[in-house]
C-alpha cells in the first residue's frame, strides 16, 4: 500500500489490486472545497499519472473518489474563501482553478468512480460529475445551488450535466437550484447506482474489482474514445475510436485475451 501526505485529502494506492483512492478530508467543514483542496486534487491525480509513467505497463486500474464522514460528500466551494474578493483577477481565478481540478479528474486516463454518501452540492456535485461513474447511498442528495447566489456553476456543471442528463434537465437543475434525491438522480441518469448506506462500500468495491479485472489499456482507450465524442464531431470521434482499436490490437493484453479465450481460462492482463 502506497500513501502520500496532503492537508485536505488523503491519497493511497493498493499495489496488489491496482486501485487508487482519494478521500476528501474536511468533514468538520462539510468537506467544503478550498483552494488548497483543489490544488491537492490536481496533485493527487498527477501522482497516479506518475505511477503509470514509472510502471512496466499500467500501474492504476481504477480510482475511487470518496469523502470522510457519513452525512456529507461535499457541500461545494468554501464560501468563506469567496468573501471579500473585490479584485477581478482573484474572482477569475476561482472558476479557472476549479476547472483545472475537475479536468484533472475527468482527463485522468483510468476510470474514476465517485462514491457519494450524503449531501453532494454545488462544487461537490461537479467533482462527482467529473468522474466516469457515480455510486450513491440512498440518503444522498444532489443539487447545484449557485443560482441562489446569482451565479452559475463554476466547474462546468451546466455543460457536463447537459451531456449526462440532457440539456433541458440540466437547465432545470441549475436554474432552480433544487435538491434531488439519489433515486431521482439515478432516474435522470446523473447517478449510476443507488444502494442502502451500509451496502455502498461493498457495491463500489465489487464494481472497481470488476474494472480491475479488465485489460487496463482497453479501459483507458474506451474512456478516451467516449470523452472524445464531447470534444470533436461525431464522425471524427468514430474515426478516432477506430485508430484506438488498431493500437489496442497490437498489445500484449490483446494477445493474452485471445489466448485465454481459446484455452478456456481466465486472462491475466498486464497493461502492456
Amino acid at each position: 500500500m502506497s500513501e502520500q501526505d496532503f492537508d485536505t485529502i488523503s491519497w493511497r494506492f493498493n499495489d496488489e489490486t491496482r486501485i487508487g483512492t482519494v478521500v476528501l478530508q474536511r468533514p468538520d467543514a462539510m468537506n467544503a472545497i478550498t483552494e488548497t483542496m483543489q490544488r491537492e486534487l490536481i496533485e493527487a491525480f498527477d501522482a497516479f499519472a506518475e505511477l503509470d509513467k514509472n510502471a512496466d505497463g499500467v500501474a492504476v486500474s481504477a480510482v475511487v473518489l470518496e469523502a470522510a464522514g457519513e452525512k456529507v460528500f461535499c457541500s461545494g466551494l468554501d464560501l468563506n474563501e469567496m468573501k471579500g474578493l473585490e479584485n477581478l483577477d482573484e474572482r477569475k481565478r476561482i472558476p479557472e482553478l476549479f476547472a483545472e481540478a475537475t479536468n484533472a479528474i475527468e482527463s485522468y486516463s483510468a476510470p474514476v468512480v465517485a462514491k457519494v454518501n450524503g449531501l453532494c452540492l454545488g462544487g461537490g456535485f461537479e467533482l462527482a460529475m467529473a468522474c466516469d461513474f457515480r455510486f450513491a447511498s440512498e440518503q444522498s442528495r444532489f443539487g447545484q445551488p449557485e443560482v441562489n447566489f446569482g451565479l452559475l456553476p463554476g466547474g462546468g456543471a451546466a455543460q457536463r450535466l447537459s451531456t449526462i442528463v440532457g440539456v433541458s434537465t440540466a437547465k432545470k437543475l441549475c436554474m432552480t437550484g433544487e435538491q434531488i434525491t439519489a433515486e431521482t438522480a439515478q432516474e435522470y441518469g446523473a447517478v449510476d447506482d443507488v444502494s442502502p448506506g451500509d451496502e455502498l462500500d461493498d457495491t463500489v468495491d465489487e464494481f472497481v474489482d470488476t474494472l480491475a479485472g479488465k485489460p487496463p489499456l482497453a479501459l483507458r482507450g474506451i474512456k478516451e474514445a467516449a470523452n472524445m465524442t464531447r470534444q470533436v464531431g461525431y464522425e471524427e470521434a468514430i474515426e478516432y475510436g477506430g485508430n484506438v482499436w488498431v493500437t489496442l490490437s497490437q498489445t500484449a493484453d490483446y494477445e493474452e485475451g485471445m489466448a485465454a479465450f481459446a484455452e478456456d481460462r481466465e486472462p491475466e492482463f498486464k497493461g502492456r
